[in-house]
């Protein structure tokens, strides 16, 4: 059995759409979701699927001592693997490294961006797209490293749209396919901790 968690910072819609995914899996487990947000609505998202919600927020401490906490509530749950779904802090290197996988080459952290990458690095990126109206639209899901959405990708996919509709339609588009995406990821994790790709 995989063992996963779930680091997310906002609404959880990600994370909602994996743990859909994740019932009906036998060899991948969500055993953990963690936020760093006291009020973040994957909370009661996780609750409404029984599954552990650990809040560990960062306040005055600092971003190794944050990290230190996090590492070890992931090691107390025997975590694999981390599914980034909104999680706003970058990850310093040290946690990326203490994730790496010799056997495929990567850390077995992985993140979801909403653009075709490497257009639209960042935040925003949806907002970035639809002002400049992009041909560059869609979602990629890719391994974590050191820089900032650079990782090898795992999974890409481009969505259309005539940008004649407002934004938030154009946004609803790229969340339908983000809720498509990153559940086929989760269900593939066997063959990607075995292969490093899909």
């Amino acid at each position: 059995m995989i063992r996963v968690a779930i680091m997310a910072s906002g609404t959880g819609t990600n994370a909602k759409a994996l743990l859909k995914a994740e019932s009906e899996l036998s060899d991948v487990s969500v055993e953990l979701v963690i936020t760093d947000k006291i009020d973040a609505g994957v909370i009661e998202i996780s609750k409404s699927f029984s599954k552990p919600i650990e809040v560990i927020e960062k306040k005055e401490s600092t971003k190794t001592e944050h990290e230190s906490r996090i590492k070890k509530t992931l090691k107390d749950y025997k975590i694999d693997w981390i599914f980034l779904a909104g999680y706003m802090r970058i990850l310093s290197s040290d946690f990326i490294d203490s994730f790496f996988d010799s056997n495929i080459q990567q850390s077995r952290i992985i993140n979801i961006h909403p653009s075709l990458l490497p257009h639209f690095r960042g935040l925003n990126a949806y907002e970035r797209a639809y002002e400049e109206k992009s041909e560059h639209i869609g979602i990629s899901i890719h391994f974590v490293d050191g820089g900032m959405d650079t990782g090898k990708i795992i999974l890409q996919e481009r969505f259309q749209s005539d940008f004649n509709h407002g934004f938030e339609e154009f946004k609803e588009q790229g969340l339908a396919l983000e809720h498509k995406l990153y559940p086929h990821v989760l269900k593939n994790l066997p063959l990607i901790q075995q292969k490093g790709h899909l």
